[in-house]
């Protein structure tokens, strides 16, 4: 018989579907909570823009995405006014910009448009910042030595610091611990409430999985759980001790989730009132990587309105757009007709956002066939799934709800899909709107767009639908899906070099929290397919798949505005763009052609971030500290 959709909707399992800010919303987002986050109506000062013309070093304007040099370049009242010869800009600037200014750059210092990150998640990131972080991360790198003792080190180290009853972690992922050996076979590690009960069996601790499909519990959490939610206390008849024994401390999904966060919320809630600190903080270290537009995969009205009032009273240090998320047809139903964004604003909204399924490394990403790995005949979730329908045949109710986004309300749309087999029904949703939709064409993407085949390349590309790859899947986890999670199925992850030679437009990004933010280590990973979790020796993911320095550059730059509906203003330096540009100490393109040499590419130091013509980086004055707390300070 065949498996059906293994899955009721409601599923929180990656940062595009936040499980915390879903329970949290109404609370965060109340009126009452905004005017503490916001106190005052106080307006942001603007730094007037400099009047500037630079020349020297390596100047890549990437007009028309060609990543050929010009000797200079003019900016004037936040825009680009004119590239070329340092002859002709001269001329240009001395009659049009008298009293500019010149900076001439060294020889190896190379200006290149800001860096885009086009799919991450601010709010989620910004207000989770005070949780222990326990990702596998330090700075853009795999931590040494990360597995369950180096983790009960940091927790045991911050519970003294930690307010509230409860310690609260994120970005725990066992998919990047070392492997257990279990009758003769890989297998992720298990964690549950008595491993972590070997940590701490004290102090009630809840730690949310990278993934965010899991919320692991020590012992005492699920004691504390248990206390405090009475519905639990009758789900489990009365009994904590069958609590206990039935979820063993992994409490999976939104269903099983939301009670526990729930007997939290109020600790939460006053964690994420420092969330203005936190959102400029993020943004620095945006900067600090050369990043001057971030576009949102994930928005709501609570989100829209908080970001909307932080930068009414703050400076913009990066530019805003974003996604609307829909998870129902209800919401899909209230959409206005769709207009494309015809000038910049923070925070425009350019997609409609559709989560279909999980995340790969947390084994919720919906699969054709299970996973290699426990538990046993595992084939992911789908977040859309029909009663009686079989789980290789897409849901109709799927196929409505994107007809309805699509042919009906003219929304492009941003499909979030991991699996192979949410892939297909995506590209299966696709086809079938599309066919109905009458009106201009329209940048649909495939969110992540893990594992493809060349025939759905080729449907896309027919369909005008583009991949934004979390490039990540190779570089940081590609070790763990090939010896454990997918075997030689994981050369189908990231086809970057098989879309790009189709004709396909394509997208790097980093789906913060997931994987830290750096568009410099997303060309890394996507040049060199470099596993990093094998560190005995160099170990190439499907080498067949890497980019050139050329095709990883435009990716996070020309092409990125364009999927983004940001090509007006940003993505190139061209004649009337917003002046927003980075300047690098080291040339990208001119590393040597070793892999090795690549893997230095995320570590090219980022020297000035400008945007609109304002510096809002400059390395002398402002360093970053780490990406774990996300804190800055001046230089003494």
């Amino acid at each position: 018989m065949e498996n059906l959709h293994n899955h009721t909707h409601g599923c929180t399992h990656c940062s595009c579907d936040n499980p915390v800010l879903k329970i949290l919303k109404d609370d965060l987002f109340s009126a009452e909570n905004l005017t503490k986050i916001n106190p005052g109506s106080g307006k942001a000062t603007h730094e007037k823009p400099q009047t500037l013309m630079i020349s020297g070093g390596i100047i890549r304007p990437m007009i028309s995405g060609s990543t050929d040099k010009v000797d200079a370049i003019g900016i004037a009242d936040g825009k680009v006014v004119v590239t070329g010869s340092e002859s002709d800009v001269t001329d240009y600037m001395t009659a049009n910009h008298k009293g500019f200014q010149n900076k001439i750059l060294t020889a190896t210092q190379t200006l290149l448009p800001g860096l885009i990150e086009p799919h991450v998640h601010m709010i989620p990131t910004a207000m989770m910042h005070g949780w222990v972080d326990l990702s596998p991360f330090e700075g853009q790198n795999l931590k040494a030595g990360y597995n369950l003792t180096s983790v009960g080190a940091i927790i045991n180290a911050h519970i003294p610091k930690i307010p509230g009853a409860v310690i609260l972690g994120r970005g725990l992922d066992p998919s990047l611990m070392p492997f257990e050996e279990k009758d003769g076979k890989k297998e992720l590690v298990t964690i549950d409430n008595t491993v972590l009960d070997e940590i701490n069996d004290e102090v009630p601790m809840m730690l949310l999985s990278a993934s965010m499909h899991t919320l692991y519990l020590n012992t005492k959490a699920l004691h504390y759980v248990y206390d405090h939610n009475p519905k639990i206390q009758t789900q489990y008849d009365h009994s904590v001790d069958k609590y206990i024994g039935d979820t063993k401390g992994q409490l999976q999904e939104g269903l099983q989730m939301t009670p526990a966060l729930q007997t939290v919320k109020l600790q939460i809630i006053v964690m994420s009132l420092q969330i203005n600190s936190y959102l400029t903080d993020l943004f620095k270290l945006a900067n600090s990587r050369g990043v001057t537009f971030m576009y949102d995969a994930g928005l709501n009205k609570g989100s829209d309105l908080l970001l909307t009032k932080y930068f009414e009273t703050h400076s913009e240090l990066v530019r805003t757009g974003g996604a609307h998320i829909c998870s129902s047809q209800e919401d899909v139903d209230k959409l206005d007709d769709y207009k494309e964004p015809d000038h910049y604003r923070p925070v425009y909204h350019g997609h409609i956002k559709i989560v279909s399924d999980g995340s790969n490394q947390g084994l919720t990403g919906y699969q054709s066939a299970p996973y290699l790995c426990d538990p046993v005949n595992n084939t992911g979730v789908f977040n859309f799934p029909q009663a009686g329908i079989p789980a290789h045949t897409i849901p109709p109710s799927y196929n409505t709800l994107i007809n309805t986004a699509v042919a009906k309300k003219g929304w492009p749309l941003m499909i979030h899909a991991n699996g192979d087999q949410a892939v297909t029904f995506a590209i299966n949703a696709y086809q079938g709107s599309l066919a109905q939709y009458r009106g201009p064409e329209l940048r649909n993407r495939i969110e992540h767009c893990s594992l493809l085949t060349s025939e759905q390349i080729t449907n896309m590309l027919q369909m005008g639908v583009s991949p934004s790859f979390l490039i990540g899947h190779v570089g940081y986890w590609g070790y763990a899906f090939k010896k454990v999670i997918f075997g030689e199925k994981a050369k189908m992850l990231d086809l970057c070099g098989s879309a790009l030679a189709a004709g396909m437009r394509i997208t790097l990004h980093s789906d913060i929290e997931v994987s830290p933010l750096g568009p410099l280590r997303m060309m890394e990973q996507s040049i060199t397919r470099i596993m990093e979790k094998k560190t005995t020796s160099i170990e190439v993911l499907n080498s067949a798949e890497c980019l050139t320095p050329e095709q990883a550059l435009t990716a996070v730059t020309y092409d990125a505005a364009w999927q983004c509906y940001a090509d007006k203003w940003v993505g190139s330096l061209d004649k009337g763009l917003f002046a927003d540009f980075v300047i690098l100490d080291q040339d990208p393109l001119s590393l040597q052609t070793q892999s090795s040499q690549y893997m230095k590419m995320r570590d090219i130091p980022v020297l000035e971030t400008w945007v609109g013509g304002i510096p809002v980086y400059v390395k002398d004055h402002v360093q970053v500290v780490t990406e774990n707390d996300m804190t800055f300070s001046e230089n003494p």
